[in-house]
């Protein structure tokens, strides 16, 4: 059912996957990953139809990984002071919201809407964290090399040798779970005036707030302090649409996560006779419950559709983006529809 004016105003928050920006085995480019982007908008029109607004969330996995190794080849070369972690996903931040925003504006079916770019920052719960739980890759992969090691351990930067590999080392980050978006209200306002709204680009700029663990309620307790972790962008994307969702009193939000694969299967080997066109959330809890995910695999989607139907949210969808106005068809071969109640099935569209 496309949106129209007088029903129950639709929003929703709009996850693309890495390859919506930089394909396997393509080169980095610019002009590549415009030219991605533009099919990426193409696809996403359809949301017109839909959504009286949305927000638009992105990865930034490669584009992060090349600043860093811009910004240690600045210091290596030129003695340019190099950029922390939260620095880069700031920059890849406002580098990617400038191309969506040139795509969606060039586009045919998206000049009359108006669309803006938020820098958008992620709190995550703490700022310390163990040897163990510096599990998330970042940028590319380097040669295992005694100066390499010695850079690294320089400036205390956390490394991982893959078995079977030793000839390689790359740099691993934690990646905490996000619980509030700072300029979530910023952009809710936004979509309840129609404005198509680019934000957590690269799962956000991970911030900390200080004052948290402060011994006193000092006013002098650092409330906003960037932290040096990777944040995974549909968490934050869960987050966000949960925001927006207690913002907007009676207001539908959906959460829609699109990838290169068509949905959720019951195993790794994605066979037709094993994928699943819906999933209740009290399944999902069982699947995710018994399935082993990590954070390499489907995992972090599941668990993100999982928290955003756990907090009100009715429906979510996960699927491809090539296929996105299928996304939504339940009776479609493309795409994963989760139901917080099995009793929206007898109200698809309600």
């Amino acid at each position: 059912m496309a949106y129209f004016e007088g029903m129950q105003e639709r929003y929703a928050v709009i996850a693309l996957g890495g390859n919506a920006i930089l394909r396997k085995g393509q080169t980095a480019e610019p002009s590549t990953q415009m030219k991605n982007l533009r099919e990426a908008v193409d696809n996403l029109s359809a949301a017109l139809n839909r959504y009286k607004s949305f927000a638009i969330t992105h990865g930034n996995g490669p584009q992060v990984g090349f600043d860093l190794s811009r910004s240690w080849a600045g210091f290596k070369n030129e003695q340019i002071p190099e950029l922390g972690l939260a620095d880069c996903v700031a920059n890849t931040q406002g580098r990617i919201g400038h191309w969506l925003l040139k795509e969606i504006k060039n586009h045919p079916e998206f000049r009359t809407h108006p669309v803006a770019s938020i820098m958008t920052h992620v709190y995550v719960e703490k700022n310390e964290f163990t040897d163990d739980e510096y599990t998330k890759y970042v940028g590319r992969w380097l040669p295992n090399t005694e100066e390499m090691r010695a850079k690294f351990d320089k400036h205390g930067i956390h490394y991982k040798v893959p078995r079977g590999q030793e000839d390689k080392i790359r740099r691993v980050v934690p990646s905490p779970n996000p619980y509030k978006i700072e300029e979530f209200e910023t952009v809710a306002s936004l979509m309840e005036k129609g404005v198509i709204t680019v934000c957590c680009g690269g799962g956000g700029i991970p911030v900390y707030d200080a004052s948290r663990d402060a011994d006193d309620n000092s006013l002098d307790a650092e409330r906003f302090m960037q932290s040096e972790v990777v944040i995974d962008k549909d968490r934050a994307s869960a987050v966000l649409a949960s925001n927006i969702l207690d913002h907007m009193e009676g207001a539908d939000v959906e959460l829609v996560i699109l990838m290169e694969t068509r949905g959720l299967f019951k195993n790794a080997q994605c066979r037709d006779e094993d994928f699943i066109p819906h999933m209740t959330l009290s399944e999902l809890d069982t699947f995710i419950a018994e399935t082993k995910l990590d954070s390499g695999t489907i995992g972090p989607k599941l668990e993100a559709i999982q928290f955003f139907l756990r907090s009100g949210g009715r429906r979510a969808y996960l699927g491809p983006l090539s296929d996105f106005p299928e996304v939504f068809d339940p009776d479609s071969d493309k795409g994963t529809i989760f139901l917080q109640s099995p009793q929206l099935e007898l109200y698809p569209e309600s």
